[in-house]
């Protein structure tokens, strides 16, 4: 598995449990707050993902 896929992989798993735990009004602002949370996470793994290789 590509470093990229695990991170993609990983970037979903938190978004998902992180959406379970909340009360997020599904509307254009919602989605653009959810895309905002997966891009920050996304980011973070990315970044730990390429300073242990």
């Amino acid at each position: 598995m590509s470093s990229n896929t695990y991170v993609i992989e990983k970037t979903v798993e938190i978004t998902v449990a992180r959406m379970a735990n909340t009360n997020l009004t599904i509307s254009e602002a919602g989605g653009k707050d959810v895309a905002a949370f997966m891009q920050a996470i996304y980011d973070k793994l990315s970044e730990l993902v390429t300073k242990e290789h």
